[in-house]
């Protein structure tokens, strides 16, 4: 008998190790972390978006010395697919990279696995930033739940939303991108970083330059296949540029915004 209940007690273990649960809400204050002394320039800064894929480059590796020379310089990043701490590391990824990089750091989990914070998105910065909210996005489809984060910063006394997701694709399950784009035309200066899993062709991406949103990456970039996003209302973007895939199996994408 006993030995039946240890069997019936390890299955339930093994269930319970191998199950993800979703991330409820929440809402903080701050970033963890010292960042390194922002190189101040009048009234603008640089955000970055980077899909990382867990560190895995094209070439399989998992490397994240290669992910830290890409974001390293930019005042702030959204990063996605950022793994939690596990038996590679206690820490989650974008602790890591903070460490290496002289960022402060917010890790926005969408899941956990044996209760720890498995997977999900991520705010490194060197900005001050004063208070975030995140909010699960539903539906979900297996065990793919989503987020948003919405983080507000200052620059120069002037408030700022950044907000950073990582979506499925629209046509599995369309109503997150869309509850996505009204946070974002809710607020009145605002960058949305991301990766959509949508192409510029998609409706509701195109509707957005009839409503003062700007897709700050189409300056540099006319990839009619890019699904990742920095979005901008409010500000002046400067220039954009890109890294090719590689560290990741996604490009990294970066614009310089400003007030003017």
């Amino acid at each position: 008998m006993e030995l039946i209940a240890g069997a019936v007690a390890a299955i339930a273990t093994v269930v319970l190790a191998s199950k993800h649960w979703p991330i409820r809400e929440g809402t903080g204050e701050g970033l963890l972390g010292i960042s390194k002394p922002l190189v101040h320039r009048k009234r603008s800064f640089t955000v970055g978006t980077y899909n990382i894929h867990r560190t895995r480059g094209l070439d399989g590796k998992r490397d994240i010395r290669r992910i830290a020379q890409v974001i390293e310089g930019y005042d702030l990043i959204g990063m996605q697919e950022v793994e939690g701490p596990g038996f590679r590391s206690f820490r989650n990824q974008a602790s890591q990279l903070g460490e290496q990089c002289g960022y402060a750091v917010h890790f926005s989990p969408t899941r956990r696995r044996c209760f720890f914070p498995h997977r999900g998105n991520a705010l490194l910065s060197r900005l001050p930033v004063t208070n975030w909210h995140r909010e699960p996005l539903s539906p979900t489809t297996g065990k793919a739940y989503r987020n948003l984060t919405t983080y507000t910063i200052r620059i120069d006394g002037e408030a700022v939303h950044i907000i950073n997701t990582h979506l499925s694709k629209p046509e599995e399950q369309s109503a997150p991108l869309h509850r996505v784009l009204e946070v974002l035309q809710s607020l009145e200066r605002v960058v949305l970083l991301g990766d959509f899993n949508a192409t510029p062709e998609y409706p509701a991406l195109q509707q957005l330059r009839n409503l003062g949103v700007v897709d700050a990456i189409s300056v540099n970039d006319q990839d009619s296949s890019r699904v990742d996003w920095i979005l901008v209302r409010g500000l002046t973007v400067q220039w954009a540029r890109s890294e090719p895939a590689g560290p990741s199996d996604h490009p990294f994408y970066a614009a310089c915004l400003s007030f003017d």
